[in-house]
């Protein structure tokens, strides 16, 4: 598709056209001419005329007429004879959104869980974790990079480890709480790929609560309709870039 550009035709005048589109269909070549005309009355028969005229010298063309506004009855009667397209782009309008959901809005509670303050006992009996720490009695863990595996799952970073196994009580948000964990199989996953069993857990914690609301009207998505002039059908939108 290319804008503003001549083509010359048959006659060897050269035509300029609004927007020209070339495509092939079953091995046929074919050429949409389109002629844009933002004016704010309903366009006359001159423009008509002109397309027809278009048509004429430039063959196995297509023309489509196109207006912001209307056209004249005139116009329409005689596009419609000779298969020209009549196309209105208008603004967007409720009523387009018939049968289809046009606002949503969304009020909900969004809640999380901070955690405070920890204390890990390794397990010094198991056989991985003596070679792991190698003769150390004690492991550096940073609560924003140590990542925790259980036996059956792939390692995550320790907050996602703490969400899956501390249990929220909405009735309790705001209060300062504690947990043991001590699960059966969860190690911490040092940088060398080393791993330490964990024995237990003490967690100390708070729930926290937020209410959001959000919302959209999908008419503020849409700055513009392409509509058949004489079905009304939406041919195309265009949305906000």
């Amino acid at each position: 598709m290319q804008h503003n550009v001549q083509i010359t035709g048959c006659s060897g005048v050269a035509h300029q056209i609004d927007v020209y589109w070339r495509y092939l269909k079953d091995g046929i070549e074919h050429q949409v001419l389109v002629e844009c005309k933002y004016y704010r009355s309903t366009i006359d028969l001159i423009h008509a005329r002109n397309l027809l005229g278009l048509l004429t010298d430039i063959p196995n063309s297509q023309g489509v007429l196109l207006t912001t506004v209307g056209f004249q009855r005139g116009v329409v009667d005689l596009c419609n004879f000779y298969g020209v397209s009549l196309k209105r782009l208008r603004d967007p309008q409720g009523s387009d959104w018939d049968g289809f959901i046009q606002k949503v809005e969304i009020e909900g509670n969004v809640y999380q869980t901070d955690y405070l303050d920890f204390e890990l006992v390794i397990d010094g009996k198991d056989d991985e974790t003596i070679r792991s720490l190698d003769d150390r009695s004690k492991v550096s863990v940073n609560p924003q990079e140590v990542q925790i595996q259980d036996a059956t799952q792939c390692p995550v970073d320790m907050v996602t480890w703490l969400d899956r196994n501390v249990p929220f009580d909405a009735s309790k948000i705001g209060t300062l709480l504690t947990i043991t964990l001590t699960p059966s199989a969860a190690y911490i996953v040092q940088p060398s790929g080393g791993r330490v069993k964990i024995l237990n857990l003490n967690v100390q914690y708070k729930h926290s609560s937020q209410i959001i609301n959000f919302g959209f009207d999908a008419m503020d998505l849409v700055r513009g309709v392409l509509e058949d002039f004489n079905t009304k059908q939406i041919d195309y939108t265009l949305p906000i870039e």
